[in-house]
């Protein structure tokens, strides 16, 4: 695509769950916009509105659903006001309040786990180990996208859901330990002999400390994915297919 005759949308970001992870998908944002545009100049890149919205921990459960619900619905309204085309959200857990939030503002907001959905579809897999916070499991707020576009998924045991959710604690206080990256990679495993194909990272937290080259089967990092795909619509690659 020539960068020249790009016209670009505004980008909204409701960040701050967590922040470090927000951090990171700005960044995936900036490498999507070299790579599927050859963006090099201040001027070749979109604007981009980051709001770190600070939120009741979701984390280990959704213990304050409503005022939750009601902050994000703050956060995504101040946005709208911005004036932004549409509006990205780099959380999965948080994506549990996404059908509602959709329902309560006026800008476009592709939803992460639709964009995954479809990234795994578009590559051929069908069985995937899942990686997430317990939250985000036990609400089931991606069942809908992963089965209309025909992908099973793998979930770690229940103590090896506690294990994954106390490594995003961790992360969140800013610990990087060696031992997380190894039980990570120990879940991944058990998944693959359970017949994963690929591993979905299932929360924005867990690429800071395990990345592809860490093990051998097929990651898919919803950072990227989400930063790939909010690009594409913003350039007019795709269209209102990702919004669905």
């Amino acid at each position: 695509m020539d960068k020249k005759k790009v016209n670009k949308k505004v980008i909204g970001v409701l960040g701050g769950m967590g922040p470090e992870s927000t951090a990171i998908f700005y960044h995936a944002l900036i490498k999507q916009c070299q790579r599927q545009y050859e963006a090099k100049k201040d001027d070749d890149y979109p604007e981009i509105f980051i709001y770190n919205l600070p939120i009741p921990d979701i984390v280990e459960g959704l213990k304050k659903p409503k005022k939750t619900l009601e902050k994000l619905i703050m956060g995504a309204q101040k946005i709208d006001s911005i004036g932004v085309d549409f509006m990205v959200m780099p959380c999965n857990t948080a994506h549990y309040f996404y059908l509602e939030m959709a329902k309560l503002i006026n800008t476009p907001f592709i939803c992460i786990f639709l964009a995954t959905a479809k990234a795994l579809k578009a590559k051929g897999y069908k069985r995937v180990g899942f990686l997430s916070t317990e939250t985000t499991i036990k609400y089931k707020s991606f069942d809908r996208d992963f089965e209309k576009n025909g992908i099973e998924l793998v979930f770690p045991d229940k103590t090896e859901k506690k294990r994954i959710t106390k490594i995003i604690l961790n992360i969140l206080a800013g610990k990087k330990l060696e031992k997380d990256k190894k039980s990570l990679k120990d879940i991944i495993y058990r998944l693959e002999r359970r017949g994963a194909e690929a591993v979905v990272l299932a929360c924005t937290d867990l690429p800071i400390i395990l990345k592809q080259e860490d093990v051998d089967i097929k990651i898919f990092d919803t950072v990227e994915i989400l930063a790939e795909a909010t690009i594409k619509y913003a350039i007019g690659e795709i269209g209102k297919e990702i919004l669905e």
